[in-house]
């Protein structure tokens, strides 16, 4: 069992910090208590809306990294995976720089630094591999990996990624977050379902 595992929204969470960031700005338009596709899509439909969304992720993504909330859950998938020997790789499509702040906060850097706060490379704690960390700078370089990693399984917040026509076949997908019917696809609320749908009921 080989089991890969996005980054953005599906570990680390920014809701609250999408939020915070359109309220000091003052864009009272924008909804901020539903959700980030919610506020994303009334800030695009705005004046300058495409790059207002951009220079929001290149703050939150990048100076703001560090705020970032651990998904409720994630930390006892990991331990578990830890626990039984299976080995784990996050593989993300992020690219260095946000295309808003070209040469701004390194977001690899940034992304790992929260990692390492959370606990993630420590041996008694999640026991992740830093080698096993992949950021990569486009989608099709992203299922590109999870194809040479050989994954079993993966888990995503975004059911475009696992619907790919790219995506290796025979790899079990989890959706995080959402529900769907697309077939081939198992739907969880959370990090507990997920944990249950790849080590079964009695592993949580």
């Amino acid at each position: 069992m080989r089991i890969g595992v996005d980054f953005d929204n599906t570990l680390a969470g920014y809701d609250h910090l999408f939020a915070e960031a359109v309220r000091d700005r003052g864009w009272g338009h924008v909804p901020v208590d539903q959700g980030k596709q919610a506020l994303r899509d009334a800030l695009r439909a705005g004046p300058d809306g495409e790059n207002n969304w951009r220079s929001l992720q290149a703050e939150v993504y990048g100076a703001r990294m560090a705020e970032a909330k651990l998904f409720e859950g994630a930390a006892d998938f990991f331990e578990r995976c830890r626990e039984r020997g299976v080995t784990v790789s996050i593989v993300s499509h992020k690219t260095r720089y946000a295309a808003a702040d070209p040469g701004g906060v390194d977001l690899h850097t940034a992304s790992l630094d929260w990692m390492k706060l959370q606990g993630f490379f420590e041996g008694e704690g999640f026991g992740l591999d830093p080698a096993q960390v992949f950021f990569e700078a486009s989608r099709a370089d992203k299922l590109a990996r999870i194809v040479a990693l050989k994954c079993t399984h993966f888990i995503d917040d975004l059911e475009e990624v696992l619907l790919a026509p790219e995506f290796p076949k025979g790899v079990k997908r989890y959706l995080i977050g959402a529900t769907t019917d697309a077939p081939g696809l198992t739907s969880c609320r959370n990090w507990r379902d997920i944990t249950e749908g790849v080590f079964g009921r009695n592993s949580v």
